[in-house]
C-alpha cells in the first residue's frame, strides 16, 4: 500500500500500538469470511501480519495463508510469524493467478492504495470462483475523536504536511464509494456495515508514545529533543484528559465492514 510507509524500528511499534486500536475489530473481520479448514486465504496489505498471524487462531481452521505488502520494513517484522509465505509487491499488481485464493482480507489497506479500483479489481480477481473478500476501513475523520485530535498534534508540531497518511487513513468513508469500488469490480452478495467500538490501552502516557513511533512520523518525533517530546506528548495528555478510566484510556472509533463473494 502507499500513504503509511514507515521505516527503522516503527514496525514493532505498529505491532503493539496500532494493534491495539485494530483489536477490537480484526476478529470480526476473520470471523465474517467464514473461513474453512483447507482454504487458500490472502491477507493484502498485510502489515507485521496483524490479520494473517490470527486467521486459524480466531476461524479455527487450518488454512494456508499469505500476506503481502509493499513495505519492506513491515515485511521483515511479519516474517517472525511461522508458517505464513510473505510476498513484497503492490496491492495494485498482486502477482499470483486468477483464482488463486479462497478468502481475501485487507484491513485498513484499501483507502491507501494509488488506484483503488484497480485494488479492489486484484482482489477480486485473485479470488476462486464463490470465495470471499473481506475487508474494512476508518470512518470519516470527523466520527474518529482520537484522530482529530491526534491531527491537531501533528500540525502544531510537525506542520500541515504531515498530517496526510491520517488524512487518507479516514478517506474511504461513505457507504456509496465503498459499494461502487465492490460493484464496478464484479464482485456480488455485497454486504457493509458500520460498527462503532472502543479500542483500550492501560496507560495513555506509554500510548501515545508509542503511537507517535508507530506512525509515518515517527522519525520527526525521534529527531525531537527531549524538551521537545516532552511538550509534544503533554499536548496530547491534556487534551486526552477526559478519555481516560480506571482502565486506562479509552478511544472510541468507527469502522466500515465489507463482505462480498466472487
Amino acid at each position: 500500500m502507499s500513504g503509511w510507509q514507515v521505516s527503522g524500528d516503527a514496525p514493532s511499534f505498529y505491532q503493539r500500538y496500532a494493534y491495539a486500536i485494530q483489536a477490537p475489530w480484526t476478529d470480526d473481520l476473520i470471523l465474517q469470511a467464514g473461513c474453512k479448514d483447507g482454504d487458500r486465504v490472502l491477507d493484502v496489505a498485510c502489515g507485521p501480519g496483524l490479520v494473517a498471524g490470527k486467521v486459524n487462531e480466531v476461524s479455527k481452521a487450518t488454512c494456508k495463508i499469505t500476506g503481502i505488502d509493499i513495505n519492506e520494513a513491515m515485511l521483515n517484522a511479519a516474517r517472525k510469524i511461522p508458517n505464513i509465505e510473505w510476498h513484497l509487491g503492490s496491492a495494485t499488481e498482486l502477482p499470483f493467478e486468477d483464482g488463486s485464493f479462497d478468502v481475501v482480507f485487507c484491513q485498513q489497506g484499501l483507502q491507501y492504495f494509488p488506484d483503488r479500483a484497480k485494488g479492489m479489481s486484484e482482489m477480486r480477481r485473485v479470488l476462486a470462483p464463490g470465495g470471499r473478500l473481506s475487508l474494512n476501513v476508518w470512518g470519516p475523520l470527523e466520527r474518529q475523536q482520537f484522530d482529530a485530535i491526534f491531527q491537531e498534534a501533528v500540525r502544531a508540531f510537525l506542520g500541515p504536511a504531515a498530517m496526510a497518511p491520517t488524512i487518507l487513513g479516514m478517506s474511504l468513508n461513505t457507504y456509496g464509494e465503498l459499494r461502487k469500488l465492490a460493484t464496478d469490480a464484479g464482485l456480488r452478495d455485497i454486504q457493509i456495515r458500520f460498527e462503532h467500538r472502543t479500542a483500550r490501552y492501560p496507560d495513555l502516557a506509554e500510548f501515545l508514545t508509542g503511537w507517535a513511533q508507530a506512525t509515518p512520523s515517527a522519525a520527526q518525533f525521534r529527531a525531537f529533543s527531549d524538551a521537545m517530546r516532552d511538550r509534544f506528548i503533554a499536548y496530547l495528555m491534556e487534551r486526552f484528559e477526559s478519555f481516560v478510566d480506571d482502565r486506562g484510556v479509552a478511544i472510541p472509533r468507527e469502522n466500515h465492514y465489507l463482505l462480498a463473494t466472487k
